[in-house]
């Protein structure tokens, strides 16, 4: 029997939410615990998740529609099952089973509990403009406003979705920045930048670790509380630069030189994941662009080590079952990776030439258990505001390498974490980005 998966109940109050991205189609296959969606409220962005397994059936909205809390996003059931005409909501459901839909729908929607919703709150609260929700920056965006010049009205202040629409009325729009947003395609070794969120200021330019792509950062800029642009690319090998090439760290390195020369970008924070944070660092220590902070999350390239095993069983893996072992390897706890990344990177594979260079790439940055290469004095180098966020836990990238940091650079070590803190602890590296971003002025 078909069953629903619900719209998230995304705040207290509130009765309807925005439906930021889907992420399956008709047909999928699904198992519980798999992100299904994602929806936004003015507090935070929250993950849908599936609470049993089966085929979607139905997906009743389009990203960008508002949904009424609880009711259903979509429908999933058994392979060839068809739907009645008139499929009703939850209320169908009679008694104990529309009691056991909602309850069951209620524990599996929200992957941030109220805590971490509070905490991101508090992050976009400790900016000088008092702080902005998610939503609120999305629709000042859009309409060219610069979120800054917005009195709020929320919580402490916070600028929310009434504030901009009231700005929006009375004064018109202030001046937006958006860059390139074209697909991401490595030419004439170079990358295209693409815009996750317009804004005003110094752009901030997230980099990928090996294996990931820009897409991966969709989710956590809903954590990020800056009125800034935000960008990011695909390095070679990766993504929509999947059929492009690197021998070498320095390739990586001139590949992203050379796509903010091409876009005359000489001033920006630069965020960097793993193998992208040793990028990143190279690029702030070379001392040609004016970088205005750094943030490392779980950097490469500040000791010899790497798990040499993970990165050949990535490469290697050709089955979602042996994907999702290896995966499984960059968080502490594996159950709470998303299904929906194994099957994405899966698919990502398919017709590209992906493997071959992302094996073609390990092969120059990576000696079995061994880095290549090294930033620690392009570190030492950058005098700005630097931050380094570790796992504890990171079964990848020992962190003690974290460890005898230069004086000027803060070091944040969350236990209970692994590989990937920006999905593991995505609130808290979220304010800890933003205050490194924010702390130039």
């Amino acid at each position: 029997m078909a069953r629903p998966i619900l719209m998230p109940q995304v705040g207290q109050d509130l009765t309807e939410g925005k439906i930021t991205a889907i992420l399956v189609k008709v047909g999928d296959k699904v198992k519980k615990g798999d992100i299904v969606a994602e929806v936004e409220s003015e507090k935070a962005v929250f993950e849908v998740e599936a609470f049993e397994t089966g085929t979607i059936l139905e997906i009743r909205h389009n990203v960008g529609d508002m949904g009424v809390v609880l009711e259903p996003l979509m429908m999933v059931g058994e392979e060839g099952e068809k739907l009645e005409v008139a499929a009703a909501p939850v209320a169908a459901f009679s008694g104990e089973d529309a009691q056991s839909i909602v309850e069951t729908a209620k524990e599996n929607i929200a992957v941030f509990p109220r805590e971490s919703v509070r905490e991101n709150e508090t992050a976009f609260l400790k900016s000088g403009t008092g702080g902005s929700s998610p939503l609120a920056r999305r629709i000042a965006a859009s309409a060219g406003i610069d979120i800054a010049r917005v009195p709020g009205s929320g919580p402490r202040g916070a600028v929310v979705k009434r504030d901009v629409e009231a700005f929006k009325r009375s004064s018109g729009s202030g001046t937006l920045v958006n860059f390139g947003g074209a697909t991401p395609t490595a030419s004439n070794g170079r990358t295209v930048l693409k815009t996750l969120q317009a804004g005003v200021g110094d752009p901030v330019l997230f980099i990928h670790g090996f294996g990931a792509e820009l897409s991966a950062w969709r989710s956590f800029i809903g954590h990020i509380s800056v009125a800034n642009p935000i960008l990011a690319l695909d390095l070679p090998g990766h993504g929509g630069a999947a059929n492009a090439s690197a021998d070498s760290f320095d390739d990586l390195v001139a590949v992203v030189r050379a796509t903010l020369a091409a876009e005359k970008i000489e001033r920006l924070h630069l965020v960097g994941h793993s193998l992208g944070a040793a990028v990143a660092t190279a690029i702030a220590g070379g001392g040609d662009l004016d970088v205005r902070s750094l943030t490392l999350i779980a950097p490469a390239g500040l000791g010899p080590k790497i798990n040499g095993d993970y990165v050949s069983g990535f490469l290697s893996a050709d089955s979602e079952a042996a994907l999702q072992a290896w995966l499984g390897l960059l968080v502490h706890e594996p159950a709470n990776l998303p299904g929906v990344l194994v099957r994405a990177t899966l698919s990502s594979r398919e017709g590209t030439g992906m493997v071959a260079n992302q094996t073609r790439l390990a092969a120059g940055v990576f000696a079995g258990s061994t880095q290549l290469f090294s930033v620690r004095d392009a570190l030492n180098r950058f005098g700005g505001p630097a931050r380094v966020i570790v796992g504890e836990q990171d079964r990848i990238v020992p962190a003690e390498h974290s460890n005898a940091l230069p004086a000027h650079v803060g070091l944040h070590r969350l236990s209970q974490v692994g590989h990937l803190p920006q999905l593991e602890a995505a609130p808290l590296v979220g304010r800890l980005v933003s205050q490194t971003i924010r702390s130039v002025g």
